[in-house]
């Protein structure tokens, strides 16, 4: 990630200390921005020279009954840490993110979404039940029929209105741990929606895109779509709920631990390597491996980024944005294509390009939309700064142009006009009036808030040479 900033860090164990916490810097001044696990790609979890609260330790999962399959965590409790808790009962969390790694608050407050966002919609839309604590002191419990307005403002609002103290969640029945994978090859962008047409109703839905290549194979890709397997399906149903099946690798092909993954890959870490990797995955899905299934474990299929250690590290040392974006299926296809093109114009293909179909939801900064979203991971170096901001910028007006919405989670970039144009006017009037009278001294501000609430600057990892 290229963002970055110094601050002062507290961590916090209880809310009875961060209740201390906001009652101090509402006397001396300043602000606080609340921390998971630093998840975030851009500068969410970031507040520049000023305090930033660690909320990890508050990590205790509450309750948890198998039988109604809600389970109710603390602030700091991973997505790990609750699948490793409930897959033996049969259970998986509704909705996962591409790592195992995010708080449940964090992920509440980014309303994240996994490769089952059409079929599952957002982590948001499983909650039954909040407790969240407002800067004044007071906390306010809330859910989808209680205190609802609030419910579904603070879901999705950059942790801007309070602090998630716990969360009830429903999670998902699951039969075996194990899910059938079928992977298709699409030679080009207007082929991969038709293939997500066909398989809209499956569990899980997701593309990848060769955005190296142009012509008529600009946009060719592989889909995966994946379903759950029955009991009946496997032959040891009850070893794959248990959590040491869906542990990752430790070794790459049995011999070079994991951790060494990052170096390896490092020096392909510029365009021509990149090109060199999409080419080679692209093929291969072909022949006998196209359209045919295997079998994964949920770990495996969904935490795909934690197969590689500190990732992050192949883009050192400017490191990297990522810009997501939600366009009506309408109009998807052709803002899309127009998008990659683009990125082929200004000379910086994406080296990694994501696309997903989703669905609207009910949350007041929701980025839903009853379409599509395209992921694009752009390597930052002194020589390309200039032209990213303005490669993003004008991908940002074709978005805003077809109704399309954005994810500040994995944004680094965004103006805030263009951000406010892309939200329903009821929207953003409604938070700023909710945030003045829950945060009337506006204590909870992060970089990411004063960007696209307040026109602040770019961190100045995006603007400045390194």
């Amino acid at each position: 990630m290229a963002c970055s900033s110094r601050s002062w860090n507290v961590a916090i164990q209880s809310e009875e200390q961060l209740s201390k916490v906001f009652e101090s810097v509402s006397k001396a001044g300043g602000c606080i921005n609340l921390r998971g696990s630093g998840a975030s790609y851009g500068d969410a979890n970031i507040n520049t020279n000023q305090i930033v609260v660690d909320c990890t330790p508050m990590n205790e999962i509450e309750s948890w009954d198998p039988e109604t399959g809600l389970i109710r965590v603390q602030a700091g409790v991973t997505v790990e840490q609750v699948w490793r808790h409930v897959i033996a009962d049969g259970y998986w969390p509704p909705v996962v993110s591409g790592t195992m790694t995010p708080t449940i608050a964090g992920a509440l407050a980014m309303n994240i979404h996994g490769k089952n966002c059409y079929a599952a919609g957002t982590l948001g839309e499983h909650v039954v039940a909040l407790r969240v604590l407002v800067p004044s002191g007071d906390v306010i419990e809330c859910g989808p029929d209680k205190n609802g307005d609030f419910f579904r403002a603070v879901i999705g609002s950059y942790g801007m209105l309070g602090c998630i103290l716990s969360a009830t969640l429903r999670l998902k029945p699951i039969q075996t741990g194990q899910v059938e994978v079928t992977a298709y090859r699409t030679p080009n962008l207007a082929q991969m929606f038709d293939v997500f047409a066909k398989n809209v109703e499956q569990p899980y839905l997701v593309g990848w895109i060769d955005a190296f290549a142009k012509g008529d194979g600009a946009g060719r890709g592989i889909v995966h779509v994946a379903r759950h397997l029955r009991a009946d399906e496997v032959s040891n149903a009850a070893a794959t709920l248990q959590p040491s099946a869906q542990e990752l690798p430790g070794r790459l092909f049995g011999i070079l631990p994991k951790s060494w993954m990052w170096r390896l890959l490092k020096p392909f870490s510029n365009r021509a390597g990149m090109r060199l990797i999409n080419a080679v995955k692209y093929r291969s899905c072909s022949g006998r491996a196209e359209g045919k299934t295997h079998r994964e474990s949920l770990g495996a299929f969904n935490f795909l980024l934690d197969f590689v250690p500190n990732w992050r590290f192949v883009y050192r040392p400017g490191g990297f944005i990522q810009h997501q974006s939600f366009v009506p299926a309408d109009h998807a296809q052709e803002v899309f294509t127009q998008t990659l093109a683009l990125a082929r114009q200004y000379g910086m293909p994406p080296y990694l390009a994501v696309f997903k179909r989703h669905r609207t939801d009910a949350f007041l900064l929701s980025h839903g939309v009853d379409g599509y979203s395209l992921a694009l991971d752009f390597a930052i170096n002194n020589r390309s700064r200039g032209r990213i901001i303005d490669l993003t910028s004008e991908i940002d007006q074709l978005v805003v142009s077809a109704g399309g919405r954005f994810y500040p989670a994995k944004d680094a970039t965004l103006h805030a006009e263009d951000y406010r144009r892309s939200l329903p006017d009821h929207s953003y009037t409604s938070f700023k009036t909710l945030k003045a009278q829950t945060d009337p001294h506006n204590i909870l501000q992060s970089d990411l808030y004063r960007r696209l609430f307040q026109g602040g600057p770019m961190n100045p990892g995006i603007l400045q040479d390194g």
